[in-house]
């Protein structure tokens, strides 16, 4: 018996393949080992797909070039549609609006990938265009943009801020965390602050507060965890463990 020089299974000494994996059988003494080496990676190159050799500004393009396909059908075919059947544009401008909009965040996404103030104010501006859209398709113009778009503002801000300050972070691990925690309390004060002043014409603050006052004394101990306790004393004898 001796083993396969591609999948190491053993064979039999006068076999002229590999039972399990098909690849002829080559003495490794015999200086044909580079032989089965590149048989080996032609079968793994062999083995991939088409999608998963490209690039990944290839696989973006791709992408964005397939939902552009989906997403421009789909207007065309709504619009087409409710000309028929109403001979006037109603019901589709809604759907034509959103796929809009997905289109503009996949462009976003296809050509500025690495730039997140863009990606955001992009995704920001689109999205509250398309909720202030749909108070005007409503005849309302109230709920979009006294209350959707103030929370989409302070979301988009919160998130831009959270992951700036990830990106800057030297050491990654519970300090993320806490960063987390204080940027969800900091949002929970937002939405309340917000939905308050839409509903009642005044911020009053009662929920959030104490949404914020739990999580900020977690984030405290995970920060003091992470900078302290990882540099200056060993987690294992601090524990008695």
């Amino acid at each position: 018996m001796k083993p396969c020089a591609n999948c190491g299974v053993e064979v039999e000494e006068n076999a002229n393949f590999c039972p399990l994996c098909g690849e002829p059988v080559v003495d490794k003494h015999t200086g044909n080992i580079d032989y089965i080496t590149i048989r080996k990676r032609k079968k793994e190159e062999k083995a991939l797909t088409d999608y998963q050799k490209l690039s990944s500004l290839q696989k973006r393009k791709l992408f964005w070039e397939i939902s552009g396909i989906v997403l421009i059908t789909g207007i065309l075919v709504t619009l087409l549609i409710d000309l028929f059947a109403s001979s006037r544009i109603t019901w589709s401008r809604y759907s034509v609006t959103v796929c809009a909009v997905l289109f503009l965040n996949t462009t976003l996404i296809r050509f500025w990938p690495k730039n997140l103030m863009v990606l955001m104010l992009g995704s920001m501006t689109s999205t509250s265009a398309l909720l202030i859209l749909l108070d005007v398709f409503t005849g309302n113009m109230d709920w979009g943009v006294n209350l959707g778009v103030p929370l989409l503002v302070v979301a988009h801000i919160l998130t831009l801020a959270l992951t700036k300050i990830i990106k800057r972070a030297r050491e990654k691990g519970l300090n993320i965390i806490a960063y987390s925690f204080i940027a969800l309390g900091i949002f929970s004060l937002g939405i309340e602050g917000v939905v308050s002043l839409y509903v009642k014409n005044a911020i009053n603050l009662h929920w959030s507060l104490v949404v914020i006052a739990s999580v900020l004394p977690g984030a405290a101990i995970l920060f003091f965890i992470h900078y302290r306790l990882k540099r200056g004393t060993d987690l294992r004898r601090f524990f008695h463990i």
